[in-house]
């Protein structure tokens, strides 16, 4: 290597480790933290009526009804965007597979807006207890089936009434084809 050659590679390298000092001060990318709780009003009683659907060869072939639970969820005075993060488990049941009895969790929360609009969600899930990632390093566990919505509702109802819809995800992957069905209602 010339002296030449030598010089000239000095200003890159220089400008490697500036870029390099540059991007470790700058602040990570992360997930960010779910939001703070919003106030709560009062509790609202939910009531849902869980099913669970198998298919095998793209047909139904058993519809089995799992449960119908009852209990309290928060309501939050929120817009729908932090109350969203803070849903509150009611009386759960079980469902049989493979041998082993699994827990069917029921989750909801509702909210009122002061712009005068009702927010509910809600959400029913099986967690096996060999579940893995769907991705190995940003995935959590994998359910077996689950289901959820959201609704926005104007003014402020006593009463609201929705179906969950089921997760394409976890329903593509189950083995086989199987997936969660729920009614819910939201009495005030």
């Amino acid at each position: 290597m010339t002296i030449m050659n030598a010089f000239s590679t000095r200003p890159y390298r220089n400008r490697l480790i500036a870029a390099t000092l540059l991007l470790s001060i700058l602040p990570a990318h992360a997930i960010p933290p779910p939001p703070n709780r919003p106030p709560q009003l009062r509790e609202a009683r939910m009531t849902a009526k869980v099913q669970l659907i198998e298919a095998r060869d793209g047909t139904v072939n058993k519809i089995t009804e799992l449960c119908k639970v009852s209990g309290k969820i928060p309501v939050f005075s929120d817009d729908g965007r932090s109350a969203f993060a803070h849903t509150q488990t009611i009386a759960s049941c079980t469902m049989s597979r493979n041998g082993n009895k699994l827990a069917v969790k029921v989750e909801g929360a509702k909210a009122v807006s002061k712009k005068g609009a009702t927010y509910a969600v809600a959400s029913v899930h099986v967690m096996p207890p060999d579940a893995v990632p769907l991705c190995p390093d940003l995935c959590g566990p994998q359910p077996l089936a689950d289901s959820s919505a959201e609704v926005r509702v104007s003014g402020k109802p006593k009463s609201i009434a929705f179906s969950l819809h089921p997760n394409l995800v976890s329903m593509m992957n189950a083995k086989p084809t199987l997936w969660l069905e729920a009614n819910v209602e939201i009495n005030d």
